[in-house]
Parts: structure tokens; C-alpha cells; sequence
């Protein structure tokens, strides 16, 4: 390649740069960016143990660990460190556009009027401009980050191919390990290299060529064979084709291997699928899930997310009508594997606007289509056939329309209101003093937000935990003349004891009268959480509208009964506590934290035989706890021995 011909990357990598540093520290941590924070600033060993239980496996944590090590100061939470929270998922993102750029040319064919290099031009160009792509580079988590990976290891694999050297099968080994501690849907991705890989012929003798339609002579992309289109030399015999399989193979091994230390951990995510999968709901209408998806994948909502799909769709048949089967595979598997899976295991938790990772690909069978489409008109209409050189400027303007529409939907991002904590934290710092109480809302982290970005003297607490202590705590506010403040998601009804201040998403109720008297802070108390427990459905519901966050309305509203049943249980209130904590596991099936709340509450109130259903639904679903004397408990239950039941219970769950 002349070095002239690298000036429109080199354009698109500046655009890229330019659009992933625009407002990167604008908004505070506004989603599971608060994860990030408090994952990674624990030690190694901490990282590892704490990823053991989430849906995350440990490798981004680790990473972003050692940047912060090197960089930030993270005690001191400012408009500074969040931007260096984020800057990596800026260069990751940068390296995927380029990368994506290199690897274009081997899955996608050139047509009679469009070299390879235009074609990965325009990926790049829509990779840079796509708005699911913007909003992870903005982003403190690990989306960014395994979308590079992905296509790293696929870039290594055609490197592989192509030059049938160790080194980079042993890089495509180490690379596809990374990407597997990376995010669990990496599996998917190998799987997809795995086809690409089978479907690849053993013969090394390419197709003869096809008349071209119309008689234009033949296509030149249409004399090569599936292997050299892949980047294969045309030299290596049948045997060293056959090896080259067999180089897979070991690579793929390897990777295996270097995954072992974490596969007791993936199992036990596996078995967990396996117990309340059926009962948690899944996601819901698969139709749904699936439409929610391409909108998600955008760039805009329908019609313009289901005119992109047509053109994916039309570039797997044109790639099919090239004989390009491998590369179909491929492009077929990396949307669709990711797309079925989670209507399979049944997970809630599968959120569309995640699927980052599916873009590159999902964009070389976009610009594929474009491309047959503008060929189809070149060589089929009778009426209407186009010159060469005015496909050339269809294509042009095509992907010039193509990117606008990206750029119009990225503008539309940044535009998006995210929740201001770190507003509302610096308000609390400079009124909240020392004697004050913070009561922190159940719905979607308050609590974390507030106590990543608030550095000043007043204390956390939830309501439960003011009820608790009620008496000592109001001893201390009326000998310091402090106040009770309210933090929460949602708009708590306003009294003459509390004004209302709205930051973004963001709300705090700053006490107006001094109350002491225990029975009325702790009628406050029980009232807040009453109004979680009303207000999450439509929070929920309206925090989806926005597009900015997704929480499940079912774990918001599950959230805020069992603070409420919490807040139930310190007033000695058992039956309303038992209600709600029932209600919560209901709503939330498989819930650990639910089902223990609900045990110690029906054993308080003397419910034995409730209380123990409970602890055994508890037990089921902690993987960690079953074993001999979960097995014991269970049959203590079948046999209606509630007391000695709940005693191994308390052994177990301790």
C-alpha cells in the first residue's frame, strides 16, 4: 500500500479521537461506571475474588487498575480522575477503528469498481461515527475494551493464515485468553472464528472463473478461492492446508489452557444459569429482544436501524454469491450467536445496548450490501443501468449519507441528560455538616454513587439503619444541632420539614425545620421508603425512555421493598416487614438477598416452617452453600423438623 493511500485512516483515526474526547468528562459516573471504581481500586487478590461473583470476569478490572495506579489518586474523586477513568476505553476505542481497518481486507472481496481499501475506508468511517461505539468509548467499563479484543484476535488469526507463523498463533492464543477474562460472551467469539475456520476447503485449487453478467468479462475477486481470500497463500499444499487447522487447534487449545485458572468460576455462573434461569423471566418476548437490538445497534431507531439490517443482510448473500462462505459464516455467526444466547439461558440481564462488540462485523456486511447494491444497478436494470464511473459516485455519496446519519445519532448522545452525582455530591459537601444524617435511597445505587463522590463529614446511612439506632441518633443530631438529609433517584413528596433540590437524576431533600423527636424521623424514614417502593415502577420505566441508563423495573421495585421490609423490621413491625420481603422475592425470583431477608423475618416472628422454606430457597440459589449439609437441611424440611433446619441454615449461610 503507497503511503498516500493511508491519509483517509489517518483522517478517520483524528475524527475518531476527536469525537471520543468531546465532553469524555462532562457527566460524573452515571451507570456501572461506579463498579469500575470500587473494583478497581482493591488489590489483585481482591479484584479476582470480588469478579469470582459477578457477570464480569476479572482482566478490565485488572487493567484499568494499573492505570489508575499510575495516574489517578482515586480518594480525591474530581471532573479529572473521571476523565482518566474513561481515557482508556478512548485509546482501545481508537485501536479497534484501525484495527478494524487492517482486518476488513481479508473478509470482505473487492468488486469490479471498489478496491479493498475503499471498502475499509468506509467501515472505519462508520466504526468511528457509530453511536453505540461513541458511548463505550465514553465509558469506564469493559465494552470498549472486549470489542477490541475481538477483533485483535480475529486480525491475528488472518495474520496466522496468511503467513503460517508460531508467533501469531501463539499471539491469537494469548490474545482470545485476554478476550475470555474479558467478558464471557468471548466464547461466542471464538465460535465464530471456529466456523470461519471449518468452513475454510482443503483444496488449494481456486474456483474458475464465472462469466461476469452482462459480459463484462470476469470478476478478478472471482477467480481466488475462500482461502485466499482469507489472507491463505495459494502455494501451501493440501497437507500444510491441513495443518494449518491443526495450528488452529493447538492456538485454540492454548487459550484453553491459560483459561483454566477461571473455569471453575465460569461452571458455577453456568450451574446458577441453570438453577433460576427458568424463573427469573428471561428477556421477555424474543421478537422484542431481538428488534430491541438492532435499534441498538442503530445508528438510528427504526427505520433506519432495520434499513442498516437489510443491508447486512444483503452483504452475507452477496459475500454467498462470491463464494465467500467462510467470511458469510463468520459476519452470520459473530451477530447471531450473541443475538440467541441469551433468548437460550433465559437472562435478564442481557442488555442490548451492550452489544458493542458486534459492530465491526456487523458493519463490513453493512458496507457489503452497499456495495452489491450499487453493483446490482450497474449490471442488471435494462433501463436504468448506471456508468462505471457513476457507481463510483453512488458509492461515494452513499457512504457520505451513511456517516452523516451516524454523526447525526452521535450528536443525539451527547446530548443525552445523565444522572449528576457528582453535582449533587459538591452541594452536600458544602451544606451538610458534621452533625447531619444522609439517608440514601434503595432504588439503583445510591448509596455508591453518593459515597464515591461525597467527601464530606456527614454519615450514610439507609433508613433501616436510622430506625435501628433512632434513639442514639437522635440524641447526637439534638445536642449538634444537625439535620436529617434525603438523597433518592425518584422526587420524594415535599413537606415544610424538606425542600427538594433536582440535579439530573439526582435528588436531595435539604431539612428546612430541625426534627428530634424519635417517632417523627422515624415516620420520615418509613415514609421514604414507602415512596421508593411506589415510585420505582415508573422511574424505572422513564429511566428507559431516556436511553441513558436500563435498570430492570423488577430489581428496582424488589430493591426498595426489601429496604422497606428492612425498615419494617427495626420498627418491629414483622408481618408488613414479612409482606414486603415476599413480595420482593415474588417479583424478583432467585433473589439470595431476598429469600435470607424473608427466613430471618418469618423466624423472628415465629413462622418455623416458612422461615425454613425460605433459608432452603436461599440456599439453592448460593451455589457456594449447597453441598452435604444443604442436602441434610433439605431433608430436615421434607421431614418437617423446622427447628434443627434452621439451625444447619444458620450454619450454612454464616
Amino acid at each position: 500500500m503507497q503511503p498516500h493511500q493511508n491519509y483517509p485512516i489517518y483522517a478517520i483515526i483524528l475524527l475518531a479521537f476527536a469525537l471520543y474526547l468531546h465532553t469524555l468528562a462532562a457527566d460524573s459516573f452515571w451507570g456501572d461506571e461506579i463498579l469500575t471504581a470500587i473494583f478497581a481500586q482493591q488489590s489483585p487478590p481482591q479484584i479476582i475474588q470480588l469478579t469470582a461473583t459477578d457477570i464480569h470476569p476479572p482482566f478490565y478490572y485488572l487493567m484499568v487498575s494499573g492505570w489508575a495506579y499510575l495516574t489517578l489518586n482515586p480518594t480525591q474523586p474530581t471532573e479529572a480522575t473521571d476523565w482518566l477513568w474513561r481515557f482508556p476505553s478512548v485509546i482501545i476505542s481508537l485501536l479497534t477503528v484501525a484495527l478494524t481497518y487492517k482486518l476488513t481486507p481479508h473478509l470482505l472481496p473487492f468488486d469490479t469498481f471498489n478496491q479493498r481499501n475503499n471498502k475499509a475506508t468506509a467501515v472505519a468511517l462508520l466504526l468511528a461515527t457509530a453511536p453505540i461505539v461513541v458511548k463505550y468509548s465514553q465509558e469506564a467499563r469493559m465494552h470498549a475494551l472486549f470489542m477490541g479484543l475481538s477483533i485483535l484476535t480475529t486480525w491475528l488469526l488472518m495474520q496466522a493464515l496468511r503467513h503460517h507463523q508460531w508467533h501469531y498463533w501463539l499471539a491469537f492464543a494469548c490474545a482470545t485468553a485476554l478476550n475470555l477474562y474479558t467478558v464471557y460472551f468471548g466464547f461466542l467469539i471464538l465460535a465464530s472464528q471456529i466456523i470461519f475456520v471449518a468452513l475454510l476447503p482443503s483444496s488449494p485449487r481456486p474456483p474458475s472463473p464465472r462469466p461476469s453478467p452482462r459480459g463484462r468479462g470476469s470478476n478478478n475477486e472471482d477467480s481466488l478461492s475462500p482461502w485466499e481470500r482469507a489472507g491463505v497463500r495459494a502455494s501451501l499444499s493440501p497437507w500444510e492446508r491441513a495443518g494449518v487447522r491443526g495450528h488452529f487447534a493447538l492456538a485454540t487449545i492454548g487459550a484453553g489452557i491459560l483459561y483454566l485458572p477461571w473455569t471453575f468460576v465460569l461452571a458455577n455462573i453456568l450451574r446458577r444459569r441453570a438453577a433460576v434461569g427458568a424463573i427469573e423471566g428471561g428477556v421477555g418476548s424474543p421478537w422484542l429482544f431481538l428488534s430491541h437490538l438492532v435499534e441498538a445497534l442503530g445508528p438510528m431507531p427504526a427505520p433506519m436501524a432495520w434499513a442498516f439490517l437489510a443491508l447486512y443482510l444483503l452483504g452475507l448473500l452477496s459475500l454467498l454469491r462470491h463464494r465467500a462462505w467462510p467470511q458469510a459464516a463468520l459476519l452470520a455467526a459473530w451477530l447471531g450467536l450473541p443475538a440467541l444466547l441469551p433468548l437460550l439461558l433465559g437472562d435478564p440481564r442481557a442488555l442490548q445496548f451492550r452489544y458493542a462488540f458486534v459492530i465491526p462485523m456487523y458493519l463490513m456486511g453493512v458496507v457489503q450490501g452497499l456495495s452489491a447494491l450499487i453493483i446490482w444497478l450497474y449490471e442488471y436494470p435494462q433501463t436504468y443501468k448506471v456508468s462505471k464511473t457513476l457507481q463510483v459516485y453512488l458509492w461515494q455519496y452513499a457512504i457520505w449519507l451513511l456517516t452523516t446519519i451516524s454523526f447525526l445519532a452521535t450528536l443525539n448522545f451527547y446530548q443525552q441528560t445523565k444522572p449528576d452525582w457528582r453535582g449533587a455530591a459538591a452541594y452536600l459537601d458544602s451544606h451538610a455538616h458534621a452533625s447531619d444524617l444522609i439517608l440514601i435511597g434503595p432504588l439503583w445505587d445510591e448509596g455508591r454513587f453518593m459515597g464515591y463522590y461525597y467527601r464530606g463529614p456527614a454519615q450514610l446511612l439507609t433508613p433501616a439503619a436510622l430506625v435501628t439506632n433512632i434513639e442514639r441518633y437522635a440524641q447526637t443530631m439534638r445536642q449538634n444541632n444537625g439535620r436529617l438529609w434525603a438523597v433518592n433517584n425518584f422526587t420524594p413528596t415535599e413537606s415544610p420539614f424538606a425542600l427538594n433540590h433536582e440535579f439530573t437524576g439526582v435528588v436531595l431533600s435539604e431539612p428546612q425545620l430541625n426534627v428530634y423527636e424519635p417517632t417523627v424521623l422515624t415516620q420520615v424514614a418509613l415514609d421514604l421508603a414507602h415512596q421508593a417502593v411506589d415510585g420505582a415502577y415508573p422511574w424505572a420505566e422513564a429511566a428507559r425512555a431516556q436511553g441513558v441508563i436500563n435498570p430492570d423495573p423488577r430489581t428496582a421495585k424488589a430493591a426498595a421493598l426489601k429496604a422497606l421490609g428492612d425498615t419494617l423490621v427495626a420498627t418491629q413491625q414483622l408481618p408488613a416487614a414479612i409482606a414486603a420481603y415476599q413480595e420482593a422475592v415474588t417479583i424478583f425470583p432467585g433473589w439470595v438477598g431476598g429469600f435470607m431477608a424473608l427466613a430471618e423475618a418469618q423466624e423472628m416472628a415465629g413462622n418455623l416452617s416458612a422461615s425454613a422454606q425460605a433459608y432452603q430457597q436461599a440456599v439453592a440459589f448460593n451455589l457456594k452453600w449447597q453441598g452435604a449439609p444443604a442436602d441434610q437441611a433439605a431433608k430436615l424440611v421434607a421431614t418437617k423438623q423446622w427447628a434443627e433446619a434452621i439451625e444447619l441454615y444458620h450454619q450454612i449461610t454464616k
